[in-house]
């Protein structure tokens, strides 16, 4: 499997990593993995077919484990820089 990494600004609030996310996903393929690496995150998409706009993933805060979100798949979960502040983050695709 090809994989692309694409670095996203850490400063930046949740919305703007999901938003961004999304676009990457549209042009290289599904999101496979995201992390930390000051000062962005990076994130790891497989090289393919793009998943539909309705079916990109959507990003959610977390404590503890990952909640289970119902109609979604959970793709990954990583430790994020969100508004600059490490935070637990889980990756869903929409069913």
């Amino acid at each position: 499997m090809t994989t692309v990494q694409k670095a996203v600004d850490g400063s930046q609030p949740l919305t703007y990593l999901q938003t961004t996310i999304q676009q990457q996903e549209g042009i290289f393929g599904p999101l496979t993995a995201i992390a930390a690496q000051a000062p962005n995150n990076i994130i790891t998409l497989a090289v393919g077919p793009s998943p539909e706009p309705g079916k990109r993933v959507v990003l959610e805060t977390y404590e503890g484990h990952p909640p289970e979100k119902p109609d979604h798949e959970l793709i990954c979960i990583a430790t994020c820089l969100v508004s600059g502040s490490m935070v637990k983050v889980a990756a869903y695709r929409p069913n």
